[in-house]
């Protein structure tokens, strides 16, 4: 799959509310997450190549969790393989659809009652995902749109955690018990279907 090979900075809106920004520079995704129910921002600074994602959270200013980034994981950059198959337009970019098939075992499979299938996104020629789908059920589910783009140079400031943050390694799937967040395991975002 593409990833970013420039820097950029985008602001999209959440299903089921909130924002989300995400910004990228040299190999370093953050992403800022508001949600309805959650005080502050939920702040994930990933290394892409690495696939490794520290995670802030506000019940927890000054300690951050660190954990192995799920392959199922499919917020500002997929990974695996995937197939092009076809071509849009998200905020005025455009940009090639990427299917990518559900990995097994994919969290928000079973163990939640739902079916979780592929994920299409529309990738850019530089790699910026703009718009997330995921298949759940039978039915595609949106999981971002992108509202605005910027590609500008980024600060490295927002790549790194404030001095002072305490870093704890978490076992993969046990982030959401570690940060005192329920449903936060494998992805950040919900992806139950909407009642």
């Amino acid at each position: 799959m593409p990833l970013p090979t420039t820097d950029f900075a985008l602001s999209a809106d959440l299903r089921r509310g909130g924002t989300l920004g995400l910004a990228h520079s040299q190999g370093k995704m953050r992403v800022e997450m508001t949600k309805p129910n959650v005080p502050g921002s939920i702040v994930g600074i990933i290394d892409l190549r690495a696939r490794r994602m520290v995670v802030r959270t506000p019940n927890l200013p000054n300690m951050a969790v660190e954990m192995e980034l799920p392959p199922e994981y499919a917020l500002g950059a997929l990974s695996g393989t995937g197939l092009r198959v076809g071509e849009s337009q998200v905020a005025g970019e455009a940009c090639d659809l990427w299917k990518v098939d559900a990995p097994v075992g994919a969290a928000g499979g079973a163990a939640m009652g739902t079916s979780v299938g592929p994920t299409t996104a529309c990738i850019t020629p530089d790699g910026i995902a703009l718009r997330t789908e995921v298949e759940m059920q039978g039915k595609k589910h949106l999981v971002f749109e992108a509202l605005t783009l910027s590609r500008a140079p980024q600060d490295p400031k927002l790549f790194q955690l404030p001095p002072g943050v305490q870093v704890i390694k978490v076992p993969k799937g046990k982030l959401g018990a570690a940060l005192g967040l329920p449903n936060i395991g494998a992805p950040l975002l919900d992806l139950t279907p909407k009642p």
